[in-house]
């Protein structure tokens, strides 16, 4: 019966923990360029008032504010605890580095606080687009490709984005079909991609309207004249639609200079290095870390590894442990790459570890640049009982073993006419074990199959009962002002729906890719052209123009509609 009564007080006690408050507030993108909007966002399993401390003067407060609930499995107890989040969009007017947070759900009278985070803000970066002509100045709607540079050098990053112009107000698009760059192996949104701003603008004496799409930041591959293909798209003023191509750009990618030095690592741009060991005194025959820091922008996430000098008697053992800590940007890869490398000494006394350098290429002076850590002391405690590994002992084997063999008495086998061997019997005992071995595997397997059969349809029904939740908060918003919230949640409910049509266990939401590649192997067009129209009313809400006249009692009977063609 304690057993029983200590078992029962852990279960609490592990559901209690698994309940503690939790706030975590983060931002998007975590660098950016002034008046680029970023989204902050706080996130909670406490409903309560939210406040964000450390918000800067120069930063400016958007327009959109979105807040809602979403749930998850706590794998820890099996239970769905629900998450209120309340994000908030803004830029910043100053470039610089900036600490955010912490954030504070406060309810009645406790305060759970969040952890903090530090953006990066540098200048607003300068974009240049290729020739306009005037057949598209007099068209309603045309684009151009933007890039922040027309020649690079191999390995730099280049940004290039759509860039927009249309003669009216546009409400959505769609259609959108991007632009290429030939040999491009790294290509990374910047910013926020879910949001489009819409803004007057002055061109060639003429108002119009722009906005800038498909921001990303490109690692190209090779040398020479590189083209950077059109993207087209339909741009809409309400129900009318105006289809045009883009231009195209090209871009010129010259070599790196030639002899790099022999520590060169392949990064492009600027970084800096630091060398760190875990240890001051270390045992003979002990492994200790030595890890290698390497810091900057640029294409940090495709440099070599470095390599460490180390004196004799330090064997390293294996590759490098390596931790990527990085964001993309508009001038490229921005972070850390840190590697943490095994190395035993096998000598006793006092060693210096000579300096670790790194060279790389500086797109400031067009120079290779070699930087290095300073070198390390390192005391090894000699230990008489340690047998250094010596490559130089012969590997050649005697006879000596053979011979021993050779004088071993030779085995008999006896033939006992009174032995069970060949036997019922002695089959029957043979045979025995591996069939009760079989029939033990065969019902776990069975108990396995059940189990899981138990646990799928567990998932299923909680992305059910989510749905439900969703379903019930859309009637709610139905009648409100909230018209970002409603169709967000629409958003959601749709997937989930199709989640659970296409019997997906993970909790991670499914793609629209995904979701139409099943409408076409298991549905007709008619309901691929509903699921269509209504993911097109979500994302013109997603991406920021907005709608004029909105019927949310439609869409979410046009909702309920597609759900029950998926259950029937």
């Amino acid at each position: 019966m304690k057993q029983l009564i200590s078992i029962y007080v852990l279960l609490i006690s592990v559901i209690c923990w698994g309940q503690k408050a939790n706030v975590h507030l983060s931002v998007e993108p975590k660098s950016a360029d002034v008046g680029e909007i970023i989204t902050i966002t706080v996130r909670s399993n406490v409903q309560g008032e939210v406040e964000v401390d450390n918000l800067p003067s120069s930063f400016v407060h958007g327009y959109d504010v979105m807040n809602g609930m979403e749930q998850e499995m706590d794998h820890n107890t099996g239970e769905i605890i629900t998450y209120y989040y309340l994000a908030q969009t803004g830029a910043f007017g100053k470039s610089g580095k900036y600490t955010i947070g912490p954030a504070f759900v406060k309810k009645g009278n406790k305060s759970y606080s969040s952890n903090k985070v530090t953006i990066s803000i540098g200048d607003k970066t300068q974009m240049s687009s290729g020739t306009v002509t005037a057949d598209q100045l007099k068209d309603p709607a045309f684009g151009v490709i933007q890039t922040n540079k027309s020649t690079i050098y191999e390995g730099e990053p280049i940004l290039v984005s759509a860039k927009v112009y249309a003669n009216f107000n546009p409400s959505h698009l769609d259609g959108y079909r991007a632009y290429e760059m030939t040999g491009a192996v790294d290509k990374n949104a910047v910013g926020n991609p879910s949001r489009i701003v819409v803004e007057p603008e002055r061109y060639r004496n003429k108002q119009m309207y722009s906005f800038e799409y498909d921001k990303n930041i490109i690692f190209p591959t090779g040398t020479g004249t590189i083209k950077i293909t059109p993207y087209t798209m339909n741009l809409y003023k309400g129900h009318k639609s105006f289809n045009f191509t883009s231009n195209h750009k090209t871009i010129t990618i010259l070599p790196l200079p030639s002899n790099p030095p022999k520590d060169f690592i392949g990064g492009v741009g600027e970084f800096s290095v630091s060398r760190t060991i875990d240890a001051k005194d270390v045992k003979q025959g002990d492994v200790f870390k030595l890890i290698i820091t390497i810091s900057g922008v640029g294409n940090i996430q495709n440099i070599l590894e470095p390599k460490p000098k180390l004196p004799t008697g330090f064997i390293i053992y294996g590759d490098p442990i390596v931790n990527e800590i990085f964001s993309y940007c508009s001038r490229g890869a921005e972070g850390k790459m840190v590697y943490e490398y095994n190395i035993q000494a096998n000598v006793a006394g006092e060693a210096k570890i000579p300096a670790t350098s790194i060279s790389y290429f500086d797109l400031t002076t067009e120079k290779y640049t070699t930087i290095k850590t300073s070198e390390s002391t390192l005391s090894i405690i000699e230990d008489k009982n340690y047998i250094v590994n010596n490559d130089k002992t012969p590997s050649n084997t005697t006879n000596a073993e053979t011979e021993i063999l050779s004088d071993l008495r030779p085995s008999s086998i006896v033939n006992n006419q009174n032995s069970l061997f060949g036997t019922g019997m002695f089959w029957t005992a043979v045979a025995s074990p591996f069939l009760f071995a079989f029939l033990f595997i065969f019902f776990i397997k069975r108990k396995e199959r059940n189990a899981s059969s138990f646990e799928f349809k567990k998932e299923i029904k909680k992305k059910d009962e989510v749905l439900n939740e969703h379903l019930t908060q859309l009637r709610e918003l139905l009648h409100s002002n909230k018209e970002i919230e409603f169709f967000s949640s629409l958003e959601i409910a749709l997937k989930k729906a199709f989640e659970i049509d296409m019997k997906v266990t993970e909790e991670k939401l499914i793609t629209k890719k995904e979701i139409f590649d099943h409408i076409d192997q298991a549905y007709t067009p008619e309901i691929k052209a509903q699921v269509t129209s209504l993911f097109n009313e979500c994302e013109q809400f997603k991406y920021g123009f907005g709608l004029g006249e909105t019927n949310k009692e439609q869409s979410l009977t046009q909702l309920n509609k597609i759900i029950q063609q998926l259950k029937g």
